[in-house]
């Protein structure tokens, strides 16, 4: 009921009822009070069906607002007449003359005028009521969808930072982690190129050597001599080339992921191929080879890399040994292979190690990282180690320094 405003609607009769009083005491009405209050109280009543009729035909009937108005004021004009017909042999409730001694049509005209001006009163009141609440209901609507379409728009674009953010937080992750990788390719191939340049030194060395001693067997005619040399020459060129086609392998994969391939690798063969590389050096310096390996015991990974490894172990060792043994062995504990690659302690530390105090064990040494040419063989070591998931260490025990990689992958004895 709250619709129908029936407190408005209440004053409203209230007011017309007591509008009338005047002219009815002023007529002698009065003098029949309970006439008088009676009817009264019928006026009030057909004031407030009047005004109840008028919403009802605001809100029930679906016609244009004139038409609404006109079926309205009609039943202003029928609901005045029942009330007369149905009260009247109770109290008079027309003022001015009574109508009980005129003919019905008369009545019936004058009743209907009187709904009609009370229409005219209540009917305008109610419509322009009711329009502009369902103006302000349709603006507040219009508000509300506003609020809730802005709400939506920004639920979606709360969704569409939050999915961005999240993208650029995934590609900052990955340009992170892209420049990482990068920064270590970069390090590991200035290692390979310092490498290269470190390794072949001592081959180069030699060949150049050799091929002048050559050049003078062959100045003094002594040609078998001069085709030992030369055979010498050709083997440390072919072994050096080797060692080249292996740090570039290195240097490939680290540009190109997924490109190092693993494979069985038989250690005592590739001992004995990376041996003979160092064979000549060995041997000006007094040094001869002890390799222990069993000829079946292989180990599953990259061939190229472990070469550049066993290179350059077996390179620092014949660098820091004289008139000494370098022993190669190997041995299973804990369910993987040790492979040990150990020569004699010279007065001076190898060189690439640095020693770091212990005194619970023997003294542990680890590669410089200052990039002096004397450890980037080792330093390349340990990365590469790292690359291939072989663990490496290099220690001094006994006057000896050992050089352990452990292999995880293997299989012989």
């Amino acid at each position: 009921m709250k619709k129908y405003n029936l407190q408005l609607g209440a004053l409203m009769a209230t007011v017309v009822t007591l509008s009338i009083v005047p002219v009815r005491l002023a007529e002698g009405q009065g003098a029949n009070p309970v006439s008088l209050i009676g009817s009264e109280i019928v006026i009030w009543l057909m004031c407030m069906a009047t005004w109840l009729s008028s919403y009802k035909t605001y809100y029930r009937f679906s016609l244009p607002k004139w038409q609404k108005i006109a079926v309205a004021l009609l039943f202003c004009a029928v609901i005045s007449n029942l009330f007369f017909m149905a009260s009247f042999r109770m109290f008079e409730d027309y003022p001015l003359k009574s109508m009980r001694e005129l003919p019905l049509w008369i009545i019936t005209i004058r009743l209907s005028l009187r709904g009609l001006l009370l229409g005219l009163i209540m009917v305008p009141i109610i419509f322009l009521l009711e329009t502009e609440r369902e103006r302000q209901a349709e603006a507040l609507k219009r508000e509300r969808d506003r609020a809730a379409d802005a709400e939506r728009q920004k639920h979606v674009l709360e969704e569409l930072v939050s999915e961005r953010t999240a993208d650029l937080e995934e590609t900052l992750l990955f340009l992170g982690e892209s420049q990482e990788e990068l920064d270590h390719q970069v390090y590991l191939l200035t290692r390979v190129i310092a490498s290269i340049a470190h390794d072949v030194q001592a081959p180069l060395q030699f060949i150049v050597a050799a091929t002048k001693h050559t050049g003078k067997l062959i100045d003094g005619k002594q040609w078998e001599q001069a085709a030992e040399y030369n055979q010498q020459v050709e083997s440390s060129l072919a072994d050096t080339a080797m060692l080249m086609q292996n740090l570039l392998e290195f240097a490939r994969g680290q540009i190109h992921k997924g490109a190092l391939h693993s494979a069985d690798v038989n250690l005592a063969a590739v001992m004995r191929e990376k041996a003979r590389l160092f064979e000549q050096i060995l041997n000006s310096a007094g040094n001869t080879w002890r390799i222990s390996l069993n000829e079946n015991l292989t180990v599953h990974t990259n061939a190229h890399l472990l070469g550049v490894i066993l290179h350059n172990l077996l390179d620092n060792a014949t660098k820091n040994t004289r008139d000494g043994e370098i022993a190669i062995s190997g041995e299973v504990a804990g369910g993987r292979l040790h492979l040990y690659i150990q020569n004699p302690g010279t007065s001076a530390l190898p060189a690439g190690i640095v020693q770091t105090d212990r005194q619970d064990g023997p003294a542990q040494y680890a590669t410089r990282l200052e990039g002096d040419g004397n450890g980037l063989g080792l330093i390349l070591v340990r990365d590469i180690a790292a690359l291939l998931n072989i663990d490496f260490t290099i220690e001094a025990v006994s006057g000896k320094v050992i050089a352990r990689m452990i292999f995880s992958e293997f299989s012989g004895s």
